[in-house]
């Protein structure tokens, strides 16, 4: 091949792989700078609320979950309940963009900061949605969830455990013609009962804490091996952004980030059993300096990630039950 057409088709080549980049990258404008509690319209007619957390700043207080709600033609789709208290700042919030009555809320999964809010929403006239094993849990371990949070929150007190009112298995389609929202299941994560909600017409991904953009991964409910998997099937979808449950909104990368440290995590964890070590001594010696870059915390410092995967491994923690 003469030099010059060989000059001509790398340069084809090298614009081809930029432009390939840039589909999994989301655009400038599509990743807003944002303070605590702001609110941003990700998409056209879908605002994005950034609640406050910090896992290394415990003077930062605790907002809760990050909200999305989706403007349809008649009425309004959110992502997450939130709190209860953080529920009635979040419907503040709605009625800065819309007066359309607010039809449907996703709990994304059953903890409190994800489902607590749904008696706010329900008195709003919202019906909540659910995934089966998210209702089921609701149904369970709420009352008691609730009696323990009532001890400090007064919006606990002055409420009552709302549970789901529509449930599915693997996934609920809403469409009006103007706007689609697919809650889907891909199996036990974070949770059993986790569900994310996709707006493929705005390739968008809500993902509730089923993906993070932090250090926020909290494993008491987890299943990791199956959480790995749940990733794989979100990575799948046409996506070019990701709402998270806790964190920055961020481009497809996240997810792929996100698996990443759940891979490296039960690989280095095996290492530590092969090793004889404790799910201490494994913690101990963990080093993950990318996850450091990403998150700002250590990955040693996750010690009970750390031990709630070694028991996985060890068989000594049964994720089904």
């Amino acid at each position: 091949m003469p030099r010059r057409f060989a000059l001509a088709a790398a340069a084809v080549a090298a614009l081809l792989l930029a432009v390939y980049a840039a589909e999994d990258k989301p655009k400038d404008d599509a990743v807003p700078a944002m303070k605590f509690n702001d609110v941003v319209e990700i998409a056209p007619s879908v605002f994005f609320r950034y609640s406050s957390i910090s896992a290394t700043d415990m003077t930062v207080p605790f907002g809760g979950s990050n909200n999305v709600w989706v403007v349809f033609k008649d009425y309004v789709v959110v992502i997450d309940a939130n709190f209860p208290k953080e529920a009635g700042d979040v419907i503040a919030d709605i009625r800065k963009t819309t007066k359309l009555p607010i039809k449907y809320v996703l709990d994304t999964h059953h903890h409190g900061d994800h489902a607590s809010g749904n008696c706010i929403w329900s008195k709003a006239g919202a019906q909540i949605v659910a995934h089966t094993s998210a209702a089921r849990l609701l149904k369970t371990t709420g009352p008691d969830d609730w009696e323990k949070a009532s001890k400090d929150r007064a919006d606990y007190r002055e409420n009552t455990l709302k549970l789901a009112d529509i449930t599915f298995d693997d996934i609920y389609v809403l469409d009006d013609g103007t706007q689609r929202v697919e809650f889907r299941h891909f199996g036990p994560a974070h949770t059993p009962g986790d569900a994310v909600a996709y707006l493929p017409k705005h390739k968008l991904l809500c993902t509730g804490d089923a993906c993070v953009n932090g250090a926020f991964n909290y494993m008491g409910n987890a299943e990791t091996a199956s959480w790995v998997r749940a990733l794989d099937g979100m990575a799948k979808l046409d996506v070019t952004r990701v709402a998270p449950g806790h964190g920055k909104v961020a481009g497809k990368e996240l997810i792929a980030t996100q698996r990443r440290y759940f891979v490296e995590l039960r690989e280095n964890v095996q290492k530590g059993i092969d090793a004889k070590k404790s799910a201490e001594e494994t913690a101990a010696g963990l080093e993950m300096a990318w996850y450091e870059a990403w998150t700002g915390k250590p990955a040693k410092q996750n010690g009970d990630n750390v031990k709630h995967v070694y028991g996985e491994l060890t068989g000594k923690v049964d994720p089904a039950k």
